[in-house]
């Protein structure tokens, strides 16, 4: 592009986004988000990037709120405290993305691949998040997933220490090889709904007695 991204107009602006919609080239990402924040700061919202290539772009902070990112591609990216709020993100990618203090309450992640990623501190309360994958994420620090809906969504191998998992649905959850030491408001309701092993790391308040490979008896430790 020969004029700066600073002299574009808002509908040159949104041609751009549309022209380079797939392109995943480092420049034209770097582009893509400085269109992307221009466009939030001047009207306040976003164009449908349902599908847009944004591997590794810095969004940290950006507001995207309400926004369609169903599909959109964030692998590596630096999106440190930005608020995804009811954001419709169906299948989007997250690998190995800083989503440190991310906002995603309300939003619908269902079917979107977060392994590998930094979760500390991330808001997920209420979010649909039925067959997403955690595989290997750090979710711990204080994560939130209050009432949210984790029904066949992959935790197996992250860490979810301090993660608060008040009304959370674990209905077929993978938390086999998850770390829940110090993970708060987990019951055994909650646990016999979901896939746990001998490798599961449980809270102190919560006592396992395994009675074959598959079968256990769970007690709450009471205070």
């Amino acid at each position: 592009m020969s004029r700066p991204m600073s002299e574009l107009s808002p509908e040159e602006l949104l041609q751009f986004l549309e022209k380079y919609h797939s392109n995943g080239e480092e420049l034209y990402v770097l582009q893509k988000g400085e269109t992307i924040i221009r466009l939030i700061k001047e009207h306040g919202k976003l164009p449908m990037l349902e599908k847009v290539e944004l591997p590794g772009v810095d969004l940290c902070g950006v507001n995207l709120t309400y926004a369609d990112l169903s599909g959109a591609n964030f692998q590596e990216a630096q999106l440190i405290g930005t608020e995804f709020v009811q954001a419709d993100i169906v299948g989007a990618n997250f690998e190995k993305a800083n989503l440190g203090g991310a906002n995603f309450f309300g939003a619908d992640i269902q079917r979107s691949e977060f392994t590998g990623a930094n979760l500390a501190k991330v808001d997920f309360s209420e979010v649909v998040a039925r067959g997403a994958r955690f595989t290997g994420a750090d979710i711990g620090q204080g994560a939130l997933f209050k009432d949210a809906n984790l029904a066949g969504a992959d935790f197996s191998n992250s860490s979810l220490q301090g993660a608060k998992l008040k009304g959370a649905n674990l209905t077929g959850t993978n938390l086999k090889g998850a770390d829940l030491r110090n993970a708060e408001d987990v019951t055994c309701q909650q646990l016999r709904t979901a896939h746990i092993d001998a490798t599961t790391k449980l809270p102190a308040y919560i006592k396992i007695n395994w009675t074959s490979d598959t079968d256990y008896d769970c007690v709450l430790i009471e205070d």
